[in-house]
This record gives structure tokens, sequence and C-alpha cells, in this order.
């Protein structure tokens, strides 16, 4: 069994929700009341319904001075979705392939805010305090205006219907699991995310500044490539896959150190150990069932060694694969990207017990 080390029980920095709006704040307080540790968690949940009553103030900004102008924008028909397995060097790729300025793409600040953003992303600043300045689970810097991942705001959009929700009730996390494919989920649960993720789509397309191809990164996504070709048909799939022992290293490594200022209820070391690795499983089982049903040309698959060891080499392969233009023009600016990281030091993981590795050996 992993050992995971309980802590931040009253910090409010960092929450995936803290820029939920009262109505749906209201509808995931109201379906896990008996569930939230009150004592532990109380002013959590205190912060949480202070901000959502911000949000809900904010958003009316963005209804009246852009709410016809999201309806009307129209998506690139072809986004680009990088998939993996969380700790899979997802987001590395997410921050590579975003240098290129044709792309569209969230950042931090969209997906936290995602009702208000439009109108008040201007005033980030004013937030920073929520935010820590690097990413609690490693180096990586952290701040309102890098790359992040669309599932957050989407969540918050739609209040709750994710696969992330089990960050803030772990010991619900077999409740989200059909938010994963959404397969067999409600049909009302589907339309609600459907509409949610279209609109925040169009929101950050017109953020900035039009009709872009939209560069899209959430792990969730892998396991739902049929239905992003339902919505996309011409979507194109980035899939990244890395050592299956590293990968739980750090993932359990972020568990221990990012779930903990997520969490309005608090899970056992069972518990997490088992989404980790019931997420991977099902990720990768999801992903395989539908590789198939990608059009040639429309799916690359790179390693994380392979990215990590010459990074402008695979996205020039990248975009070689999807005959994107632009790689010669962006060049110096990847360069000067992939040069800023030569002092970074990936986390030194504890290695694994011999008995975890073998859980992992035969899960994985």
């Amino acid at each position: 069994m992993y050992r995971f080390r309980p802590k931040y029980f009253r910090e409010v920095k960092n929450h995936p929700l803290s820029g939920v709006t009262f109505p749906c704040w209201l509808r995931i307080v109201a379906s896990h009341f008996l569930e939230i540790d009150w004592r532990v968690y109380w002013l959590r949940v205190l912060f949480l319904t202070f901000m959502s009553c911000i949000n809900s103030f904010t958003a009316i900004f963005d209804s009246i001075f852009y709410g016809k102008r999201v309806e009307k924008q129209e998506l690139h028909p072809e986004p680009i979705f990088i998939l993996g397995h969380p700790r899979t060097g997802t987001t590395h790729l997410h921050n590579l392939l975003s240098q290129d300025s044709t792309f569209a793409f969230c950042n931090t600040f969209q997906v936290g805010f995602p009702s208000s953003f439009l109108s008040t992303e201007w005033l980030s600043w004013l937030l920073s305090p929520l935010l820590s300045s690097t990413r609690p689970m490693d180096a990586m810097t952290l701040n309102w205006s890098v790359p992040q991942e669309d599932e957050l705001g989407t969540m918050q959009l739609s209040g709750g219907v994710s696969g992330y929700m089990p960050l803030m009730f772990m010991r619900c996390e077999r409740r989200y699991r059909s938010y994963f494919s959404f397969k067999q989920a409600r049909r009302t649960d589907v339309a609600r995310w459907e509409q949610s993720f279209l609109k925040f789509l169009r929101k950050v397309t017109l953020k900035c500044g039009g009709c872009k191809p939209l560069l899209i990164k959430s792990p969730v996504h892998t396991a739902r490539v049929e239905i992003l070709m339902k919505l996309f048909p011409n979507a194109r799939f980035i899939y990244i896959h890395r050592n299956p022992f590293e990968v739980f290293q750090s993932a359990a490594h972020m568990a221990d150190a990012y779930y903990w200022y997520s969490y309005l209820q608090k899970p056992s070391d069972a518990e997490i150990q088992e989404w980790v690795l019931w997420q991977y499983s099902h990720l990768y089982n999801c992903y395989m069932d539908a590789r198939p049903s990608i059009p040639a040309g429309r799916l690359i698959e790179i390693s994380f060694h392979d990215l990590e060891k010459d990074p402008v080499a695979v996205i020039q392969r990248i975009y070689s694969t999807f005959g994107l233009d632009g790689f010669q023009q962006m060049l110096p600016v990847l360069q000067g990207y992939t040069g800023s990281l030569v002092d970074f030091r990936k986390n030194a993981h504890v290695p694994l017990s011999e008995e975890m590795a073998e859980v992992v050996r035969q899960r994985w």
C-alpha cells in the first residue's frame, strides 16, 4: 500500500472549484451534503461558497457583454487533442505546442474562472494569492497565463459533471467513473457536459481572436475519443505514453502533494491508490478500444522518453504527420522555450517497494 500524508486541511488556494458559480456550487453541495467532512473542511467550504457568490456576480458581465458573441462563435473543425494518463508528459507537450501562436488554448485563469474570464481576466493579478508560484507536485511554473486543462473549466460550468470530481470527493469516486467515457452516463449528464464543454471552447476561441485551431489537453479526454470524434469529426489526436512504473511513482506523488488542496472529504490510502490504479487502466482500455476508429493521418503516438530527449524533433514530427504549416516560423520561439528549461529538474521519487511494484505490474 502506498502511504499518503494528510495535509492542507485549512488551505484554500489552488482549489479547482474556486471559479464555480453559486447555482452550480449549490448543486454540488446538495448532492454531497452528508459526505462532506464539515468539521475538517468547513473553512474550505465557506471559502468556496463566498467565491461562488462573487463568481455569479461577475458572470453577469460575460453574459451581458459577450453572450451573443459567444453563441455565434464558430469553432475550428480540426482541434488537436493531447491524450495520455496524468504524469505521462501531457503538460510538457501542451506547453511546447502552445508556443505556436496559430493555436487557441485555454490558460489557468480561464479554466479557473470559466463563467467570467472574458470580462475579468485583466484583473487576474488581484487573485494571485489563490495560486502557488509553482505546481504543488513539481517545480513547473504556475501562473494565470500558462496553458491549462479545459476539463477544469467544464467541470465548473457543468456543476460537477466531470471525471475530476474525485479530487474533491475521493471516497465517492466510483460515482464519477461514468464521466470518463460517458458511455454509461445518463443522457442528461452527457448533454450537460457537452453543452458546457462547447460553450467553454467557444469562449476560449473568442478570447484568442477568432476561429483558430484549438489545442486541447485534459488526460480524461483519453477515454473520450468516440464522443470527441462525434463533436469534431476532423479532430486530430496526439497520444503520449511513458514507463508505467514511472507514471505510478509520479501519479502517487501528485496525489500526495496536490490532491490535499482539493479534498472536501478525507480519503484513505487504499481509496487514493485504487483511483490512481483504476484511472490508468480505464484510460488505456478506452483509448485502445477507440484507436482503430481514428482515421489515418489523424493520430500520432509519441513517448515521453523521446519528448524529453529531443522535444524539437518530436514537435517537428507532429507537424509533419498532421500536415501543419508554420513549424519553421515558430522554431525560434520553440527553441527559446526549450532553452529556458535547461535547469529544470524532475522530481526524484522514492523507489517503489517490491510489493507495490508487483501491484503496478499486475494492474498496468
